[in-house]
């Protein structure tokens, strides 16, 4: 007997184009902490004329790729209206999970074709976990630059008795030991203002009222943005600054961060890859079952 999404899956539910020029690598840097604590330490990141330091990509910066559709309708969840998105996206979306594999280093500025495609659909019970890998190449070789695959769970709108998501597909916890090491980043209290001008415009990072409605005390840090400062940190302390040294990372989604808060990135080195978790300032855990994998 087929499945409610059975059909889906395997299938493209968007294509578009995404460009972008050197100055949005640059905002996306600052978006994600570049230059809060210390104005020349990330210079690579930051600035596009530093003598000695050409420009590079935070890897992580692949997570804006879109084609702008809202890919999920046709998945056929009850909707809602909110942010004059016509109802397009389910009730109840939050981000779960998110991943990065890059085949190479980003260049600062291009165009690329960008292909969604559905990977599953579990049933949770509680909600749905929609898993889908973003494909982006390159628009004029058709080079592979990367996939960014993410996990959305829509809350309240499981039990039709679904498959539920396989063992294997959860990333493995963290080691029952102290980290190898640990990087602590600081956001600046207004760091939602400034990932917002990459384009997401979700209001309860930004509106105190909208971010009541939605469960959370105050606005809070987009969660994409909180695994940009995972990236940086992974980035800073295992490729040495280096993306040609970058991978891949995944992370979940496990609590909200505030504006203003410190990060702590605790990582731990298992066998020929790692391990990584975030804690926000008050010890409470925001990205868990984190992986990564660099170059040998």
């Amino acid at each position: 007997m087929m499945g409610r999404y059975d059909h889906l899956i395997g299938q493209q539910l968007a294509h578009g184009t995404w460009s972008w020029n050197t100055n949005d690598p640059q905002l996306y840097a600052l978006a994600v902490g570049a230059g809060i604590e210390s104005a020349t330490d990330e210079l690579q990141f930051t600035t596009d004329n530093t003598e000695g330091l050409p420009q590079q990509v935070i890897p992580s910066f692949l997570t804006l790729a879109s084609t702008g559709e809202r890919w999920m309708k046709p998945l056929g969840f009850r909707e809602r209206a909110w942010d004059n998105s016509n109802g397009e996206w389910p009730d109840g979306l939050v981000h779960g999970e998110q991943g990065i594999t890059l085949a190479r280093p980003l260049p600062t500025s291009g165009r690329a074709t960008v292909s969604v495609v559905l990977v599953g659909v579990y049933d949770k019970v509680s909600g749905a976990l929609v898993i889908a890998d973003t494909l982006v190449h390159l628009a004029d070789t058709g080079e592979l630059l990367g996939v960014a695959r993410a996990g959305m769970f829509v809350r309240g709108q499981g039990g039709w008795g679904g498959t539920p998501q396989p063992a294997s597909a959860a990333s493995q916890p963290t080691p029952d030991r102290e980290p190898d090491m640990t990087v602590v980043h600081r956001t600046c209290a207004g760091q939602s203002l400034i990932y917002r001008q990459l384009g997401d415009r979700n209001p309860h990072c930004t509106d105190p009222a909208r971010a009541r409605a939605d469960g959370f005390e105050k606005p809070i840090f987009h969660g994409l943005g909180t695994f940009g400062f995972a990236c940086r940190a992974l980035t800073e302390r295992l490729c040495g600054g280096d993306v040609g040294k970058f991978r891949s990372m995944s992370a979940r989604f496990a609590k909200p961060v505030f504006p203003g808060e410190v990060l702590t990135t605790r990582i731990w080195l298992v066998d020929d890859a790692g391990r990584f978790e975030t804690l926000a300032g008050d010890g409470r855990l925001v990205l868990d079952r984190g992986s990564f994998a660099v170059a040998k």
